[in-house]
């Protein structure tokens, strides 16, 4: 009969064929290190640019450690999250300080570390389960190390943070656990200065506080003994998030208004989203592909009890919540792996109901811990296990032939998709070209590989592929404010792409005026317009938009330098919305009323605005409203009207093709981009809609022939 629970040693010696249980380590750790050391080719992606050179705290380097450990991870994006992780900042800030700006420095450490992990991770499992052979933890180990799920927090500099969390945690556990034989007060001082870094770390950390005490209890204390041992645990870790609202003020964090990043914070769908995205996490870990840096908006819709995943992932946790409550008494190592799991998946089904937030693959990082341990265990159940550990290494291999076998074909496959995976992190071009083929429903992949497409594009000095570059830039763009009309960042990219790239100055108005519409608390739309009316000379509308990005974000250098530069050039210092023409027309530089009916500007020169205008004004406003309320078909009507007092005007035309597209009325916007094209024959994104527009009613051929027009 198998023996399913964990034998708890008598003696605090390891003997037999453990007496070599460093090299199994070392082993653990080389293949965890080798795993990623292509990763040291890679530059930066996603967001590594925040985390390190857009920090400019950590291109200070040493000196800048003080000011890091008082500022909130995304302090430089405006955000108030919550998260407090000076740790990792900190390594970069050293790793500049040495090497500067070096990518390549970056990776190898994460692939170094990891590796570090590993070793970690076997030296505490050999105290957990003294009575195995060390071939035991080196399965599971192995499927740990090897496992495709953790190449997000790897290959992604910026998810270090991840990386030292787990290092730091378990070399708290190790420390705690060489306490308890020893009683050694160093070895527990140690231990809280190491559950401390992982605090620092990341302040998921503090599931620590439940893991100690149940690896504890598992390796035989009495639960009255275990309590006693967490208190100086939980001591710290009050101490921690002291400091954090020290530094931080509101320690919850601001959650912020982004369905993209938050698509399940409608009150009705989040508890069946929580129970989707953990049956997805079990399937994730069971078979990975495919892999994603991005699970936001649309990629996995909100879920309702209706839907078959939120039923699967109910019915799956509570299962496997029972059989791990139903094995706690007898401390079965079934019960451990679970308990394990649920554990440190907690944080992230957290985020996912209290905030609404995403799943991500990085929130597997530790749960895989415990599925390693079940999938070991599970194919290693072994007979007369207490005399396991005193087998010979090719005794015990043969005696457990099935799980090596299987373990180490798994291994061998995770390996080869972690390492074919690690090249899609080099770059943002490469990682989001990648993803975008499996993330179609992604707004946010869309989005990030249109800048991409956009930024190349800008640098770009050979004609032909620079409008490859743009127009395709914009196709994805488009792409991702048809997933989410809203979708503020999308639209400023585009009126980026027209006012930088290939400059149309009323597109690139327009799309900025979208983005404050959709994303009033997004800082570049404010910039990029006030340099657009800038460089167009309304100069107080410019010092006006200056001012409003100061207000969205005062730490904005960009805005700060060119408020400061226009008011020191010309006097302006604009914190009223001056109308649109007393910002060409009044050099005394008078406040004019802030006309605040006015959602799109009309130019008029220098000329009043005619009832005619004063007309189409209103009509194309408030077809503009019923979009912002997504009320597309009472739109059509506004925009119809507008389109009949001045139906040669683009704006208009577009905004009506587009609301034909979303309610489904493919033919009729096929004919008001035709329109376009005709009167303004070298609007690529038009002849790009257009072709989307062909696809999506199945024509593509039509498509391919149209998009061939902006090749020319």
């Amino acid at each position: 009969m198998a023996n399913n629970t964990i034998n708890i040693p008598q003696a605090s010696t390891i003997s037999g064929a453990s007496k070599w249980f460093r090299i199994y380590a070392f082993v653990i750790a080389a293949i965890g290190f080798l795993l990623y050391l292509n990763t040291v080719r890679n530059g930066y992606a996603l967001d590594d640019f925040n985390a390190i050179p857009k920090n400019q705290f950590v291109m200070q380097g040493i000196s800048g450690i003080p000011k890091l450990m008082t500022i909130d991870f995304w302090y430089f994006e405006n955000l108030n999250l919550g998260y407090y992780r000076p740790l990792s900042l900190i390594t970069f800030a050293i790793e500049h300080s040495f090497f500067g700006d070096n990518p390549s420095i970056n990776h190898f450490d994460n692939a170094l570390l990891y590796g570090l992990s590993g070793f970690i991770l076997f030296m505490f499992l050999m105290q957990l389960f003294p009575s195995r052979h060390p071939g035991f933890a080196f399965l599971i180990c192995l499927i740990f190390m090897a496992h495709p799920i953790h190449t997000e927090v790897v290959a992604n500099i910026k998810s270090r943070d991840e990386i030292l969390s787990f290092l730091n945690s378990f070399i708290a556990l190790l420390l705690a656990f060489r306490y308890t034989k020893t009683k050694n007060y160093k070895q527990l001082l140690w231990s809280l200065v190491f559950f401390y870094l992982a605090l620092l770390s990341k302040e998921t950390a503090v599931v620590g506080l439940a893991l100690i005490p149940l690896f504890l209890y598992y390796s035989g204390l009495k639960i009255v003994e275990v309590l006693k041992r967490i208190i100086p645990y939980a001591v710290v870790a009050v101490l921690f998030f002291m400091q954090k609202r020290y530094f931080l003020g509101k320690a919850s964090g601001t959650i912020p208004n982004d369905i993209i990043n938050y698509p399940y914070s409608e009150h009705g769908v989040r508890l069946p989203s929580t129970f989707h995205i953990f049956w997805i996490c079990l399937q994730k870990l069971i078979y990975p592909l495919p892999l994603s840096y991005d699970y936001s908006y649309n990629q996995i819709p909100a879920s309702h009890w209706t839907d078959f995943g939120a039923l699967l992932g109910l019915i799956s946790l509570l299962a496997l919540a029972f059989y791990a409550f139903r094995g706690l008494l007898q401390r079965t190592v079934w019960s451990l792996g679970l308990s394990v799991f649920f554990i440190t998946i907690a944080p992230s089904m957290g985020f996912v109901y209290l905030r609404g937030g995403i799943f991500a693959e990085r929130f597997l990082y530790a749960s895989c811990l415990g599925y390693s341990i079940i999938a070991v265990y599970a194919l290693s159940l072994i007979a007369d296990q207490k005399k396991d550990s005193k087998m010979k290494l090719v005794d015990w291999t043969r005696k457990n032939l099935t799980a090596v076998l299987v373990v180490l074909a798994a291994s061998v496959f995770f390996s080869i998709v972690t390492i074919a995976r690690n090249p899609a992190w080099k770059d943002n071009i490469t990682l989001f070209g990648s993803d975008v083929n499996h993330a179609q429903n992604s707004a946010q992949v869309h989005r990030h590989l249109g800048t991409a497409l956009i930024d190349l594009a800008a640098i770009e000095k050979d004609t032909a592929i620079k409008k490859s570059y743009f127009v395709r830039g914009v196709t994805e763009l488009r792409k991702a404010y048809q997933i989410d009309t809203n979708f503020g960042e999308a639209y400023c990219e585009i009126g980026y792409a027209y006012q930088g790239v290939y400059p149309n100055n009323d597109s690139a108005e327009r799309y900025f005026k979208k983005a404050i519409e959709t994303a009033p608390a997004l800082v570049t739309s404010y910039n990029n317009l006030g340099v657009l009316y800038q460089n167009t000379g309304r100069l107080k509308l410019a010092s006006y938009y200056y001012n409003k990005a100061m207000e969205v974000n005062p730490q904005y250098p960009d805005s700060r330098k060119h408020a400061a530069d226009l008011k020191k050039f010309s006097g302006l210092d604009v914190h009223v919305f001056p109308g649109e023409e007393a910002a060409v027309n009044n050099p005394q530089n008078q406040q004019v009323p802030q006309q605040v009916t006015v959602v799109k500007t009309i130019a008029v020169g220098n000329n009043k605005a005619s009832p005619k205008d004063i007309e189409y004004a209103n009509q194309f406003n408030t077809g503009n409203e019923f979009v912002n309320k997504k009320d597309y078909k009472s739109a059509i009507g506004y925009f119809k009207k507008a389109m009949a007092i001045k139906p040669e005007n683009e704006q208009v035309m577009l905004e009506l093709a587009n609301c034909y597209g979303l309610t489904g009325k493919y033919q009729d916007a096929i004919i008001i981009f035709k329109k376009i094209m005709v009167l303004y024959p070298n609007d690529n994104a038009v002849i790009s809609n257009l072709a989307i527009t062909y696809d999506m009613i199945g024509e593509k051929a039509k498509g391919d022939s149209v998009r061939a027009l902006a090749k020319k």
